[in-house]
């Protein structure tokens, strides 16, 4: 029981942490007017990334003894990504309501020109934009957000439990040579 209270304790906090340093970033890209660069966008993902086998390895060593199993560490990542996923979804609610309800304007017009610069008709980006108006709403922006966080959750954390896991295998020399012993 207590394993299990340090799980969610731990991922909690893990995911205010990556939370936090993600709106951070993007705090930093919205001052600097950045906020709509595509190419520093990605650099969210590589935080994600980092921020989470960094966590999976804090949590491997100081909670479990420095032994974690895959997936025991897999569950760890997309829990810590689901809490991130909140903070981030409760900022972007926020920045859309409060702080520049234009950004969705300001979005929209960015991805009409992406279609203009594609050769997109004109019939075709207005249909595109109706779509897009359905889904710019904060509250559908935030659980699309929290959707995103956690399948992001699963697939960094796929990958980083592979070279995050770590097996006791205090007793695997002694069952190899009983092994061997009984073959004898």
């Amino acid at each position: 029981m207590e394993q299990k209270s340090t799980f969610w304790k731990s991922a909690m906090t893990a995911g205010l942490y990556l939370g936090i340093i993600l709106i951070l970033y993007n705090v930093i890209l919205y001052i600097t007017n950045q906020n709509l660069n595509t190419s520093l966008g990605l650099i969210s993902y590589v935080i994600l990334a980092a921020g989470v086998v960094y966590f999976q390895i804090q949590y491997r060593n100081h909670e479990l003894g420095g032994f974690i199993s895959y997936g025991t560490a897999f569950g760890y990542g997309v829990t810590l990504m689901a809490f991130a996923g909140i903070i981030q979804s409760l900022y972007t609610v926020v920045l859309i309501k409060f702080i520049d309800p234009g950004i969705l304007d300001q979005i929209r017009i960015m991805q009409e020109e992406q279609m203009i610069k594609q050769g997109v008709s004109e019939e075709q980006i207005e249909m595109a934009s109706k779509m897009m108006d359905a889904f710019r709403s904060p509250i559908i922006i935030a659980i699309s957000g929290l959707f995103s966080f956690a399948l992001l959750g699963v697939i960094i954390s796929l990958i980083s439990s592979i070279f995050v896991k770590k097996i006791d295998d205090e007793n695997a020399f002694d069952e190899a040579m009983s092994d061997l012993k009984s073959e004898e």
